[in-house]
């Protein structure tokens, strides 16, 4: 929902020049600040405010309901000064922080993070509302009972992760009363707890998020963007009681991933919590491990999940050399000891045995077809990443890439989950008992 704020907006180099300015906010689209004079210092009637215009790094701002607001990486987009008196700039903001005023994004304010993702209630069934259907004497009734226990003993697999961040998965319940309880309605969700146990910045807290959300897209097989982050700051808090409530803070950007809008259908997904859940704290750990030579080929199959309009060859590109980078990092041993087990007068192939590697290392997965044609792999591949003149005998196109495409996706997957800690076995009852699409062709 788009939303505007009225207000006072400065410099916090300067928070004695305050300007009047509205605030133009559509949710992961566009942040915008139309400013009724300048932040300049001289005389905003002085022509020379135009040219003095910068883009800001930060702009601090206090809506006509009391509402701090922080925005960041801003850029002036348009000055004017016409026939009137004063002249009028507008920035436009990449990422904003509802309900607090922060000097940068790296500043450590913060010390919890929930989020909400849509497709984590259905990964994780939050099992906190229950509805009883009962009759009697008096005719059929309907009992509904809703479960909010405390927050530590609402949440599930709470495991430390890189760099002092924690990460758990909440279950969450929610009674709305509606007008004079004419129309009440319960709510229930799982959502993501991120706790810091030194303080974070916004900026870290963002990350892990995004972290969490690519394990999210990894486990359902679909582009996943979460809908909502909130922050906590020990600075912001009302008292209720003898208790402290720490006002959520809002946060949002211009370049993060929305949520699909695409129908979330469970069963579509590669897997779900309970059938991970022995396995969850180790798979989330590694997930969230500052391991560099895991981070491009994650990157790679995430990219791969959404083909983003028509299929390519470049779609193919993005996975072959996803899992030749895995099998050069990670199966340097392995790929060896093949290589010297072949005869010593062969022809040096080490594109399409380094495949034939990755490819017996799931010899016993029953969902990777072993008769793959790897050297049409490799062919197709020299074919299109060299842009050779001439297309070779077993380089394919149309219908044949795409299935190729997809052999690939189905062994990278495999190579995720083993670099995740998932044994061959367990990758096999896992893959052979999944409904997601790409392993039931």
């Amino acid at each position: 929902m788009n939303v505007e704020y009225k207000g006072f907006w400065w410099l916090p180099s300067n928070p004695e020049h305050r300007v009047a300015g509205l605030l133009y906010y559509a949710p992961s689209e566009e942040i915008r600040l139309e400013l009724i004079g300048t932040f300049f210092s001289e005389d905003v009637d002085s022509a020379m405010a135009i040219v003095h215009l910068n883009d800001e790094e930060v702009i601090h701002g206090e809506a006509a309901d009391g509402t701090y607001i922080t925005l960041f990486d801003c850029i002036c987009g348009l000055n004017h000064k016409g026939n009137a008196s004063f002249t009028t700039s507008i920035y436009k903001a990449r990422v904003i922080a509802i309900g607090i005023l922060v000097g940068s994004l790296d500043e450590q304010r913060f010390f919890k993070a929930s989020v909400r993702i849509p497709e984590l209630s259905y990964w994780l069934y939050p099992s906190t509302v229950q509805a009883f259907h009962t009759e009697d004497g008096n005719g059929p009734s309907l009992y509904v009972k809703m479960e909010r226990h405390p927050e530590e003993e609402r949440e599930v697999a709470k495991t430390e992760v890189s760099d002092g961040f924690s990460v758990a998965l909440c279950r969450n319940a929610y009674f709305h009363s509606g007008d004079l309880y004419f129309t009440p309605t319960f709510e229930q969700y799982t959502s993501l707890t991120i706790d810091s146990s030194t303080g974070s910045s916004l900026k870290m807290f963002y990350e892990k998020a995004v972290r969490f959300e690519r394990f999210m897209s990894f486990a359902t097989f679909r582009e996943v963007g979460f809908s909502e982050l909130a922050l906590f700051s020990r600075d912001y808090y009302s008292p209720v009681g003898k208790k402290i409530a720490y006002k959520p803070i809002m946060v949002d950007t211009v370049f993060h991933q929305k949520p699909c809008p695409a129908k979330i259908e469970k069963h579509r997904f590669l897997f779900d919590y309970n059938q991970v859940k022995d396995k969850y704290p180790q798979v989330i750990e590694k997930w969230f491990s500052n391991d560099e030579k895991f981070g491009a080929i994650r990157a790679h199959f995430l990219d791969s999940i959404d083909f983003h309009g028509p299929f390519s060859y470049i779609n193919f590109l993005v996975i072959i050399q996803a899992v030749e980078g895995y099998g050069r990092r990670f199966m340097k041993k392995q790929f060896a000891e093949y290589r010297r087990s072949l005869p010593a007068d062969r022809k040096k192939q080490p594109m399409l045995e380094l495949l034939q590697t990755v490819f017996a290392n799931y010899s016993d997965v029953s969902v990777i077809n072993q008769s793959t044609d790897l050297d049409a792999i490799v062919q197709t591949r020299n074919y299109h990443s060299h842009l050779l003149p001439q297309k070779s005998e077993k380089a394919v196109d149309g219908f044949e890439l795409y299935d190729l495409t997809d052999e690939l996706r189905r062994i990278l997957i495999c190579c995720i989950l083993s670099y995740l800690g998932f044994t061959n076995n367990e990758i096999n009852d896992l893959l052979s008992s999944t409904y997601c699409e790409l392993f039931k062709q």
